[in-house]
């Protein structure tokens, strides 16, 4: 009986971890923690300004392609009411153009849009408002003014002739 309580014993031991595994492994957690706090940090309390900048950016650039490849006008619909963007094509019925389409994308906590501006005195800052991309290559020349919930100010460019959408963050553009 003696013999068979000492296996025991024995073999319990070879079942825990040394006091190396156990601080390798503390360190590996550590430098996991070290690197991904400042990636959760930027991408958890962000105010979405970033995210709605690169949506349309991204978007716009999209629909100069779409509409010269398709030979059809598409429009970037800004609702400063819903707080939403959406794409609508020049081919659909004017009663699915205007209404918002479930893939809508609305824009997150904190952002609104203040104005659409097609001229220096021509803004608009209710309603539906549609920006056109023309088959030939060219758009409506409009700039988008949004606000973020820190007070933070973004303003999209759209020029008719160029490809990219040039983005002013701050008060240089207001």
């Amino acid at each position: 009986m003696p013999t068979r309580f000492r296996q025991t014993l024995v073999s319990l031991d070879n079942r825990a971890f040394t006091l190396v595994e156990m601080v390798v492994v503390t360190a590996l957690i550590s430098i996991m923690l070290i690197v991904a706090i400042p990636r959760l940090e930027s991408g958890l309390l962000t105010d979405g300004s970033d995210e709605t900048a690169r949506w349309v950016i991204a978007n716009v650039q999209h629909l100069k392609e779409k509409a010269v490849l398709d030979q059809k006008i598409y429009r970037l619909n800004v609702s400063p009411d819903t707080r939403q963007l959406w794409v609508s094509a020049d081919d659909l019925p004017e009663t699915e153009n205007t209404t918002v389409p479930e893939q809508a994308y609305r824009l997150p906590r904190g952002m609104t849009i203040d104005q659409v501006a097609f001229s220096s005195t021509h803004h608009v800052s209710s309603g539906t408002i549609p920006i056109s991309f023309y088959p030939q290559g060219y758009s409506d020349k409009a700039v988008i003014r949004m606000r973020a919930g820190n007070g933070e100010k973004l303003t999209f460019f759209i020029e008719p002739f160029l490809p990219r959408v040039h983005l002013v963050r701050g008060n240089e553009a207001w």
